[in-house]
C-alpha cells in the first residue's frame, strides 16, 4: 500500500506540477549527506518519516450487510491511518530550490483530496471498494514535526526548508462475520402487579420489487394497520417496526405510483420481507 502511495504522489507531481523525471529526479529515499552526495540532477525528495492512526476517523461500530441469503455480515470499518512526509527540493542555485518548492506547494494545496484517476494498485482498489476519499493535510501548522532542526539534525545534514504533509489512507481490516439476520426482537415487561409480563415484539424485513429481489424499493412508507406504527424503507428498502404484540396483523405498503398493498402478518414470523 505504501508504495502504491509514492507512487501515486509521484504522478500527482509529473502531471499537475508539471515535473519532467528526465529534468528533475523524485525520490523517497532518507536525505542523509550519502544520498545527496550522489544526486547529479535537481532532485524533490518525499522522505516518510512517520506512520500513525488518525483517530479522529475512527469508527467502533461495525457495518451490516444482508447477503440475500437470510443471513448477514458484520464487518469491521476500516482504520485510517496517517502517513507524513517531509518533502524537500535539491538543487545547486538556491533560486531554483525555492521555484521547486512552490510549485510543488501549490500542486498539493490545489488536491485536498488525491484524484481518484491518480491512484496506483491496491490503494486505487481498496479505495474502489470502500468508497472513500484519500485525504491530504499540506503544510498545516499543527503538523506532527514540532522542530524541523531535530529532523535535519538526526540525519546529519544541513537545515533546509519543507513541506510537511500529511496523507489519510484506509487500511482494511478485512475482518467480517456472517451469521443469520436477526428479524424478530421480543421484548418483556414485568408488570407492575402479579400477572403475565408485558410482550412487544419488534420486526424487521426488506421491500423489493416482485420477482426482483435484488431490486431493493428506498422510501415505501410501511404500516400496522389499526395500530399506528409505521415506518419508511431506507436505500436498502429495509424496514424496522417496534412495539407489535404478538398474533395476526394487516401489513400496509404505500409506494409511489402504485395501488397501496395490505398482506397479512403472522408475528412472530420466519420471514418479513415483501415483493410489491
Amino acid at each position: 500500500m505504501i508504495t502504491d502511495l509514492d507512487e501515486t504522489l509521484k504522478q500527482l507531481l509529473i502531471q499537475r506540477v508539471p515535473l519532467d523525471p528526465a529534468e528533475v529526479e523524485i525520490a523517497f529515499d532518507l536525505p542523509d549527506r550519502e544520498w545527496t552526495a550522489s544526486l547529479t540532477k535537481p532532485a524533490l525528495n518525499l522522505y516518510l518519516y512517520d506512520i500513525r492512526e488518525n483517530r479522529d476517523f475512527r469508527e467502533a461500530d461495525w457495518v451490516v450487510e444482508r447477503n440475500g441469503n437470510k443471513t448477514g455480515s458484520r464487518r469491521r470499518r476500516p482504520v485510517r491511518i496517517d502517513l507524513a512526509y517531509m518533502i524537500t527540493a535539491w538543487t545547486k542555485a538556491v533560486e531554483d530550490q525555492h521555484r521547486l518548492l512552490w510549485h510543488t506547494l501549490a500542486t498539493l494545496l490545489r488536491h485536498p483530496v488525491l484524484p481518484e484517476e491518480l491512484l496506483q494498485g491496491e490503494l486505487r482498489a481498496v479505495v474502489e471498494r470502500l468508497e472513500l476519499d484519500v485525504h491530504m493535510d499540506t503544510a498545516q501548522p499543527d503538523g506532527i514535526m514540532k522542530n524541523p532542526a531535530d529532523y535535519w539534525s538526526a540525519l546529519d545534514n544541513e537545515l533546509r526548508p519543507g513541506i510537511n504533509c500529511v496523507i489519510t489512507v484506509p487500511l482494511d481490516l478485512d475482518l467480517a462475520l456472517t451469521m443469520p439476520l436477526v428479524l424478530t426482537k421480543v421484548l418483556r415487561f414485568p408488570p407492575p402487579l402479579k400477572g403475565m409480563p408485558e410482550e412487544l415484539v419488534q420486526v424487521a424485513g426488506a421491500v423489493t420489487a416482485k420477482g426482483r429481489p435484488e431490486q431493493p424499493i428506498a422510501g415505501a412508507m410501511v404500516s400496522i394497520k389499526g395500530r399506528g406504527l409505521e415506518t419508511i424503507t431506507d436505500e436498502g428498502g429495509r424496514y424496522t417496526l417496534m412495539g407489535i404484540p404478538r398474533g395476526k396483523h394487516t401489513l400496509r405498503v404505500v409506494v409511489t405510483g402504485q395501488p397501496e398493498r395490505e398482506v397479512g402478518l403472522d408475528v412472530p414470523s420466519a420471514t418479513y420481507d415483501l415483493e410489491i
